[in-house]
């Protein structure tokens, strides 16, 4: 139950920097996309882990469910954008599919920092 109090106080967190990131972080500071990634892979890598020990506490492999599961909200977050095209670039370009892969790669690095973090054994 602790870990849900963790995921949902880092999630606030995320909500609250991409606010002040839509009024002007994003544009003005190159790398604050990065960091929300990240964030946001973090916070949803930490509901994963808490799913996964509260349902599944024998399951073998922890640390690739947080991982895949991180990138499967990745992907419907990208899904999202393309969708109401508010991507980092054009829907289509390469610079899409360049920006679309690093938001992908940052979130499954906060996914890996809980995975190797929270799971001792």
């Amino acid at each position: 139950m602790k870990i849900y109090i963790y995921a949902f106080l880092v999630l606030a967190a995320t909500l609250i920097a991409h606010l002040f990131g839509i009024n002007g972080l994003y544009w003005n500071i190159p790398s604050y996309d990065i960091f929300m990634h990240i964030l946001g892979g973090v916070g949803i890598g930490l509901f994963v882990l808490a799913f996964l020990k509260s349902n599944f506490s024998r399951f073998a492999d922890k640390k690739v469910v947080i991982v895949l599961g991180v990138l499967g909200v990745g992907i419907i977050w990208e899904l999202f954008e393309m969708y109401f095209n508010i991507a980092g670039a054009p829907v289509g370009t390469k610079a899409y599919y360049i920006d679309t892969t690093k938001d992908l790669f940052d979130d499954m690095v906060g996914g890996a920092i809980v995975a190797w973090s929270f799971i001792r054994k």
